[in-house]
Parts: structure tokens; C-alpha cells; sequence
């Protein structure tokens, strides 16, 4: 629906989540090795955050089909790791 009204989307899911994606085949998809609840980092690891989030978004260029799924393969640390 958002799609359709112009408005460009991306969806975060973590690994556990990944069969999700791939049936509700959102236009596009980041995949992230994080824990429940902590989909794009841990509180207080804003570094982190940020990386997903730019890679989430680099998705608005680099996807070229519908249901694109991509993978963030660096592992979940807590803000003490």
C-alpha cells in the first residue's frame, strides 16, 4: 500500500524471521544476524545502528527486483563486545 502510494519501503527482520520476508515478500528486505528485539543493534551502539540502517537504505538503490532480500552478515554484540 505504501509502495503504491509512492512511498518507498524497506523492511529489517532478523535471521530467525527470514522465512517472513520471503512469504510476505515485501519489496525489499534486510536481513540481520541480531537477536529478537534487537533487530538493528543493541541500545547504546549507535555505530552499529547507524550500519544497518545505511545498509537498509542502500537498498533503495542497489535492489533491482521486487522481493529483493540481502543479508547484513556482521554478527549481534552487545554495547560491552
Amino acid at each position: 500500500m505504501l509502495e503504491e502510494a509512492g512511498i518507498t519501503t524497506v523492511c529489517v527482520f532478523i535471521r530467525a524471521f527470514r522465512h517472513q520476508a520471503e512469504l510476505l515478500k515485501p519489496p525489499r528486505s534486510l536481513i540481520t544476524r541480531h537477536i529478537l528485539g534487537r533487530t538493528i543493534g543493541a541500545p547504546g551502539d549507535a555505530e552499529r545502528q547507524r550500519q544497518v540502517v545505511r545498509t537498509a537504505l542502500g537498498l533503495l538503490d542497489t535492489a533491482r527486483s521486487p522481493g529483493t532480500i540481502e543479508e547484513f552478515n556482521e554478527p549481534f554484540r552487545s554495547i560491552s563486545d
